[in-house]
């Protein structure tokens, strides 16, 4: 016979939390692909548009002529690059505070995305003077709208070129810059002054201020002969430093260069730009660490347990006229009243009761005296004297004087509260 051996079952582990483990870490390196395809795409939106002459032009026009475009609007010059690359809230306010220079003026320019509408009219009309090539977007019933949004941020930062064009070609510009100008003052802020290159097609820009910040441009101006009878002439423009050690770098690379005129030049960028360049970013970090110190301090406060203070508006206001005097004279004389009233009525109701208690007991001594006749004038009760009366008066003038001085220290604890309070 032939025994068969029972199988043994094979138990396996179910791989749930090493499948969740996976699975969360997939999730994790999907999204900082994604992050860093995001910031890819942006650090090479940015780079692309610093690569613009337009960029250049736009910020220096924002620098000259900030007075008349909007006092209050302070923006750098990274928030600028963001607001043409996302199209965001920042992008908004700087473009419908320009077209609020340009007369007439829309009423409802501050509606959400209204101000894409009117840019697309105010543009129109004047694009072939004030730009090149065809105007990428126009007024269409509502639809520039989302098509604005899509747009590449070249084709952004060209609308806003043409607006700052479109904006200086308004009386109030003109009359700022005849205002501002002077015949003998040839290195006026209407013209910036190249710090130098190498005399043929490279050539160093510094443009900024406090608010926007400060940078050194790179113009190349290339020419490729198409023909034998035009000519083509091809600017690139590139940002070389937005920040102080990008401004030493240069300095040192070009200082070190063996062509004199860039050697002079790097000169010239050691000189005159990085000590306001310092100076920027001296401010800069002093006012990014007392803003750190004020948000460190509303943070300590909001840790902190709230306590339940008391108020002293809850007081009662001290007044010194002579109405609320009488008002508080007349008080205390009613309280003292009703207070002598009580006091009266009190003793009428002991002298009430006395008599009824003495009526009884002379009663009583009738009613002894017929029964045994015979008492000694030793034993009878004994007569009031002068002096038991004295006495009483006395007693009833204490009373009295005790009223009084109870009504004058009531007024006189009022008067000092009013006074405290106060």
């Amino acid at each position: 016979m032939v025994k068969l051996r029972p199988r043994t079952p094979v138990v396996t582990e179910a791989p749930e939390p090493k499948l969740e483990e996976e699975r969360i870490c997939e999730d994790l390196m999907i999204l900082s692909d994604d992050s860093e395809n995001n910031d890819s795409s942006s650090d090479s939106a940015v780079k692309h548009l610093r690569g613009r002459w337009e960029l250049a032009s736009v910020l220096n026009f924002l620098n000259v002529f900030e007075p008349l475009v909007s006092e209050k609007l302070k923006l750098t010059a990274e928030e600028i690059e963001m607001g043409l690359i996302e199209s965001n809230n920042t992008n908004a306010q700087l473009h419908i505070a320009l077209l609020k220079g340009i007369p007439p003026v829309n009423k409802h320019l501050d509606d959400a995305n209204a101000w894409i509408t009117v840019l697309c009219k105010k543009l129109a009309p004047w694009w072939p003077w004030i730009a090149t090539g065809e105007i990428p977007l126009t007024a269409s019933k509502g639809k520039e709208i989302s098509e604005y949004q899509g747009l590449d941020p070249m084709d952004r930062l060209k609308f806003l070129k043409a607006l700052c064009e479109l904006r200086v070609q308004q009386d109030d510009v003109r009359s700022y810059i005849q205002e501002n100008t002077k015949e003998e003052d040839l290195d006026s802020h209407f013209r910036k002054r190249k710090l130098g290159g190498d005399g043929k097609k490279t050539s160093y820009w510094f443009d900024g201020n406090d608010m926007q910040g400060y940078r050194l441009y790179r113009e190349v101006n290339e020419i490729s002969k198409r023909n034998a009878c035009s000519d083509k002439s091809c600017l690139s423009w590139q940002i070389e430093a937005t920040s102080l050690d990008e401004f030493q770098r240069v300095a040192r690379e070009l200082s070190s260069s063996k062509a004199s005129s860039l050697a002079a030049t790097g000169e010239m960028i050691e000189t005159e730009a990085i000590p306001v360049v310092e100076k920027y970013h001296k401010k800069k970090e002093r006012a990014l660490k007392k803003k750190m110190k004020l948000e460190k301090v509303v943070n300590v406060n909001f840790s902190r347990p709230m306590r339940i203070t008391r108020s002293c508006r809850n007081r009662m206001p001290a007044t010194y006229t002579f109405d609320d005097y009488d008002k508080m004279i007349s008080d205390a004389v009613e309280e003292r009243e009703e207070t002598d009233n009580d006091e009266v009525q009190g003793r009428e109701q002991q002298s009430a009761s006395l008599g009824s208690n003495e009526s009884s007991e002379g009663n009583k001594m009738k009613s002894t005296e017929e029964e045994a006749p015979e008492i000694n004038k030793e034993d009878e009760a004994p007569e009031i004297t002068n002096d038991d009366e004295k006495a009483k008066e006395k007693s009833k003038e204490d009373a009295e004087s005790k009223g009084e001085y109870g009504v004058k220290n009531r007024l006189r604890q009022r008067v000092t509260r009013n006074s405290a309070l106060c």
